[in-house]
């Protein structure tokens, strides 16, 4: 199994899935989100789980990723540019945004893409699709670990795409 975007040139990501872009929520948040396509799946696959994150982002979050994306129950192979805030056909998990340590943004606010904003220098962030045997039995505005739990013992293939966002200056 693999992952594609079309959202990535020379190795970062487009500028309008992040700080440089220019869709936000009112928090100031950025929403565009990514577009992503799987391709060789297992044929058995009945939906996907993603979860977007930044391993660089350890400094703000004192020593944890930061999550700017989860999303499962995934029916199709392709999604679209923006697909976060157009009525998605899957559900969507709370990001980083949401924690007590960063804005804590209410859940409505955080359960959708939360886009990159790197603070301090480029920063590099990972998507990692999981091909499942199932839907799974979660609720828009679940938490990773819910999601994490829930795909135990329904995994039957995982990939992983990586690409840098530049600096943002606030």
């Amino acid at each position: 199994m693999q992952i594609i975007s079309s959202g990535i040139h020379h190795g970062y990501f487009d500028d309008l899935y992040g700080g440089h872009g220019t869709q936000f929520n009112v928090e100031g948040v950025p929403t565009y989100s990514i577009p992503f396509d799987i391709q060789d799946a297992p044929s058995d696959t009945v939906s996907y789980a993603a979860v977007f994150y930044d391993l660089d982002a350890y400094e703000v979050t004192q020593g944890f990723p930061w999550i700017h994306w989860t999303l499962a129950n995934l029916k199709t192979t392709t999604v679209a540019a923006n697909a976060s805030q157009q009525a998605p056909d899957f559900i969507q998990g709370v990001n980083t945004w949401h924690s007590p340590k960063t804005d804590h943004l209410s859940t409505e606010a955080s359960a959708c893409y939360g886009g990159m904003t790197p603070p301090n220098r480029d920063h590099t962030y990972t998507l990692k699709v999981f091909a499942l045997d199932t839907t799974l039995d979660l609720q828009p505005g679940f938490y990773l670990n819910q999601m994490t739990a829930a795909m135990r013992g329904h995994i039957l293939d995982s990939a992983i795409l990586e690409a840098q966002y530049r600096q943002f200056k606030h």
